[in-house]
C-alpha cells in the first residue's frame, strides 16, 4: 500500500478505537484527524502547483529559444 492508504487506514482505526474505548474522545480525535487531512491535502496541492509552474517556465524558455509560436519573427 502507498503512504496515503496507510494514513487513511490508521486514521480510521484510531477513530474506531476511540469510539469503542471512550465515546467522549471520538469528536476530538475526529476533528484532529480531519484537520490533519486538510493540512496534508493543502501541502500536497501546493507541491503540485510549484511543480507545474516550474514545468511551464521550462517550456516557455524552450519555446523562446526555438523562436517558434504565433509571435515568431518573420524570416
Amino acid at each position: 500500500m502507498n503512504t496515503k492508504a496507510v494514513l487513511i487506514v490508521l486514521g480510521l482505526a484510531v477513530l474506531v478505537a476511540t469510539f469503542f474505548i471512550d465515546s467522549r474522545l471520538t469528536p476530538v480525535v475526529g476533528a484532529a484527524l480531519l484537520l490533519g487531512a486538510l493540512v496534508y491535502g493543502w501541502a500536497a496541492n501546493r507541491r503540485a502547483a510549484d511543480a507545474n509552474r516550474e514545468k511551464a517556465e521550462r517550456a516557455t524558455a524552450r519555446q523562446k529559444a526555438a523562436e517558434t509560436g504565433p509571435r515568431a519573427p518573420d524570416q
